[in-house]
């Protein structure tokens, strides 16, 4: 009898390993995130470093609970690839730790279906992103952030003020009030 329940659990183990893994509750999409799932769900160039494999078919999509950050593993075009959650998922979570934010992301897509809440919905390939997840409705628990994207110009701003500190040029007091207004 234990060899039949050791085999069953044997058997059973691998499917079940990773599940659980796609997103629940309400989710606001950042514009960063939005491009990014237009980007997975796209035929376009994905990876620009890869060369000659750069095109592929996306797999798995995952984003953070915030809906700011994402990260998506995709199949390199000609291969024959299963979708790899846990992977999506720790390339979502480094992406966000490199950009300063210690967060948990789950999967938000599998292919072109919407697995976020449930929602188990392909996204058609004639239709932007925006346009399904407005189509779905805030039943969904998916909607979209009408936030403008953030500009580098901010960045930029703050580097030409410190290298004008570092010059020499500002005082720390002064740098500091100029800090003030670009926020």
């Amino acid at each position: 009898m234990w060899k039949i329940s050791l085999f069953m659990f044997a058997f059973f183990l691998p499917y079940n390993a990773y599940a659980g893994l796609e997103g629940l509750g309400d989710i606001k999409l950042s514009p960063y995130s939005v491009d990014q799932l237009e980007k997975y769900l796209s035929d376009d160039v994905k990876n620009k470093k890869a060369g000659a494999k750069q095109r592929g078919t996306g797999l798995v999509f995952s984003i953070s609970a915030d809906g700011k950050h994402s990260g998506f593993y995709y199949c390199f075009q000609g291969k024959s690839c299963t979708p790899n959650e846990v992977n999506a998922k720790k390339h979502c979570e480094t992406k966000a730790k490199k950009r300063g934010s210690k967060v948990k992301c789950n999967t938000f897509a599998i292919q072109r279906k919407i697995v976020w809440n449930n929602v188990n919905r392909a996204v058609p390939k004639n239709m932007s992103v925006k346009e399904f997840i407005n189509k779905l409705g805030p039943n969904s628990g998916i909607t979209i952030s009408d936030a403008k994207p953030r500009s580098n110009l901010d960045s930029e701003q703050k580097k030409q003020l410190k290298s004008l500190l570092d010059a020499g040029i500002m005082t720390k007091k002064e740098y500091e009030e100029a800090l003030k207004q670009i926020k």
